[in-house]
């Protein structure tokens, strides 16, 4: 795919052709932004335009170096993932290994690191120690949500490239692009990607429209009643396998910006919830929710759903922590 395919990064984008125009490409790049927003597609056509068979402004993306890159079967081009939570020391011996031959048939040989956020100690010691003295003729793309995790050791000898969250109009021409869906279907994708293009949730818009449906009616209505519909509903979707839990986490993310963007008074056309209702539903919807909390509590709400998917991905129990959440949420209204 060649970079002027790349839609809704054109920052970024700009900032490499930049590099590669100077001829200042550094050693080693590292690309930050939420997830399913272009980072790895970014890496790959970058990884196409250093090493395409022809010298254009950009990757042809069709000769035999481009399409193997694609498919990731170059043999300069190497791409390191998780397996399981972390990357392993040993994942790391072996690319870093690699990284040291002699490129084969490549200007450039390239290796993605694909959720560098995930290295544990020992295998980010080692990879610094190629950050530091980089092998000839080779470029290193680590990709992270965030540099949190990461060590600082680590960011300093990258340079960093904020990737930004996609506009709601991006997302939606991507998904009409590639997917026969409905208006209805494609913006409820959007509003519960939240500025990223997530293909994994359309097998599951029917457990997305059933959670946001659910969701809404116990942000509107605070009594015994919700609150015991609420647990209930916790404590099943904790256990099942299609992991409702996630969804509601996402739906309350996107639900609470909309809140504090009506409660500011900002202009209502910029809501993300606006799937299957008029638009003026949906704000007499924001607002009697809107009576119940404070900008305050609403920025410990933030909080709270942050440290659950936290808590959740250090496996906590997944009902106990959602019950925990929407409890919170509930005694902050009444």
């Amino acid at each position: 795919m060649p970079l002027q395919d790349i839609l809704g990064q054109e920052h970024a984008i700009d900032l490499l052709n930049q590099a590669i125009h100077r001829d200042r490409m550094p050693h080693a790049w590292l690309f930050t932004g939420q997830s399913n927003i272009g980072k790895f597609k970014t890496a790959v056509a970058l990884a196409q335009k250093l090493n395409c068979r022809k010298s254009g402004e950009d990757a042809c993306g069709e000769c035999d170096f481009c399409l193997q890159i694609a498919e990731q079967n170059f043999p300069d081009f190497l791409v390191l993932e998780p397996e399981g939570k972390y990357i392993k020391i040993d994942q790391v011996r072996k690319s870093l290994n690699w990284l040291h031959l002699h490129p084969d048939q490549a200007k450039k040989r390239v290796l993605i690191l694909d959720g560098a956020e995930h290295l544990g100690r020992e295998a980010a010691n080692a990879f610094l120690k190629t950050l530091e003295e980089p092998a000839p003729n080779t470029l290193i793309i680590l990709i992270a949500e965030s540099t949190q995790q990461l060590l600082e050791t680590i960011v300093s000898r990258c340079q960093q490239i904020r990737f930004r969250p996609l506009s709601m109009e991006t997302s939606e021409h991507i998904l009409r692009q590639h997917t026969d869906l409905s208006q209805q279907q494609i913006q409820l994708l959007c509003e519960f990607g939240m500025g990223s293009v997530r293909g994994n949730l359309i097998a599951n818009l029917e457990i997305m429209q059933n959670v946001q449906k659910k969701a809404i009616g116990w942000l509107t209505t605070f009594t015994s009643e919700t609150r015991e519909d609420l647990l209930r509903t916790c404590e099943k979707w904790g256990k099942s396998k299609n992991e409702e839990w996630r969804f509601l986490l996402d739906f309350f993310e996107t639900w609470f910006r909309d809140l504090t963007w009506v409660l500011h008074d900002l202009p209502e056309d910029q809501i993300v919830n606006r799937n299957g209702i008029s638009a003026n539903t949906r704000i007499s919807e924001l607002k009697q929710c809107g009576k119940y909390f404070t900008l305050q509590q609403i920025f410990e709400i933030f909080r709270n759903i942050s440290d659950s998917r936290t808590a959740i991905e250090l496996n906590a129990n997944k009902s106990l922590a959602i019950e925990s959440l929407c409890l919170h949420i509930y005694r902050s209204a009444t």
